[in-house]
């Protein structure tokens, strides 16, 4: 049975949270105030966190799908449970149809949109028939890469004098309404709620009673992370913050130092698809192992081309442009339907039921 250790969670969860966020940046209708935003969703988000890490507690060696069955019975937890791997395989198809959006627009204008989206499926087909070993070891891999370009990114860009500190002000000059409505509930779910599919590995990790420690220290470092980035599309653009599809892509576009170094939005591209591939990577093999354990098969290997097949047909089909991807399956079905009850509700009611039958005992 493959271990991950220390390192590689942090490694998986702290790209995990970052996600496609960065890309597409965070809570732009909140304007300049877009920072503030991701700070509470941040601490929210730990506190949501926290709740999936007492289920974990409470269920010891037990998986996100094997917890349902055990509190709730057979006939209802099995139901509930089998959710999460179809959340998953839904989530996966989404990022194929961002990979698929970003991909054509930015660096492949003349590609089928299916080549496109077929080469990024058989990348993930690939890493998750490989397991649990594969995926954490690409983290591990792409950990310092992330972290030496975001390093780059700040230099260069405070080095080309493009920062305007004035940007910021006046701080909340709507006051916090539009603050919370980026807050709950896509703030909280983006990046912190979807940690939850993550339960599916805490079990086989080196050190289970390290798994809390690590998890918040990620979230907090992951929320801290996202906040610069705001911040440095803010010091650059004030408003236009919001207006800007790919902001991160666009920032990448200003360095310019000396004639010489300038027009690095590959950068933005690498790191999009580091993050996408981690991401749906993590999803499709949660998903799969999830259906392997509620159905009793002995590999999940069988199930990989089926679940990449489908998440294909949903990235190519799930959607005709950018703005219908983002601002109508996104903001209109994926969180109040499917995030909010998956990450929110039922978490909740299961942390409820399970205190009840210790208190109980």
């Amino acid at each position: 049975m493959t271990r991950i250790s220390i390192y590689q969670l942090f490694a998986m969860t702290f790209i995990f949270q970052l996600g496609t966020t960065i890309i597409f940046g965070f809570g732009g209708s909140a304007g300049r105030d877009a920072w503030i935003s991701e700070l509470i969703s941040c601490c929210l988000g730990v506190c949501m966190i926290l709740v999936y890490l007492l289920l974990m507690r409470m269920n010891p060696g037990l998986t996100l799908v094997e917890w349902f069955p055990k509190q709730f019975g057979r006939w209802i937890g099995t139901p509930l449970a089998l959710l999460y791997p179809l959340m998953g395989l839904y989530v996966v198809g989404r990022i194929v149809a961002d990979i698929r959006d970003m991909v054509s627009t930015a660096v492949l204008p003349n590609t089928p949109l299916l080549v496109i989206s077929g080469v990024f499926v058989l990348i993930i087909a690939y890493c998750v028939y490989g397991g649990l070993e594969i995926v954490s070891r690409l983290g591990e891999l792409f950990l310092p890469i992330v972290l030496i370009l975001f390093g780059i990114e700040v230099i260069l860009l405070c080095s080309s004098g493009v920062l305007q500190l004035n940007n910021l002000l006046p701080v909340l000059e709507d006051g916090w309404g539009p603050v919370w409505e980026v807050v709950y509930p896509s703030g909280i779910t983006q990046s912190f709620g979807e940690t939850l599919i993550l339960a599916m590995f805490w079990p086989e990790t080196e050190y289970p009673d390290k798994v809390m420690k690590v998890t918040i220290l990620t979230t907090l470092l992951s929320g801290l992370m996202i906040t610069s980035f705001n911040l440095l599309a803010i010091l650059i653009f004030g408003d236009m913050f919001s207006s800007f599809l790919y902001p991160l892509y666009t920032l990448l576009s200003l360095i310019s130092i000396g004639d010489f170094i300038e027009n690095l939005q590959m950068i933005g591209v690498l790191y999009f698809l580091m993050m996408a591939l981690l991401k749906s990577v993590v999803h499709m093999l949660a998903a799969l192992k999830g259906i392997q354990k509620l159905t009793g098969m002995k590999s999940h290997r069988k199930l990989v081309i089926p679940a990449c097949a489908i998440a294909l047909l949903l990235g190519v089909t799930m959607s005709q442009n950018i703005a219908e991807h983002v601002y109508r399956h996104h903001f209109e079905i994926l969180v109040p339907y499917i995030w909010v009850p998956l990450l929110l509700v039922l978490p909740a009611i299961l942390l409820l039921v399970a205190w009840l039958r210790q208190w109980k005992k």
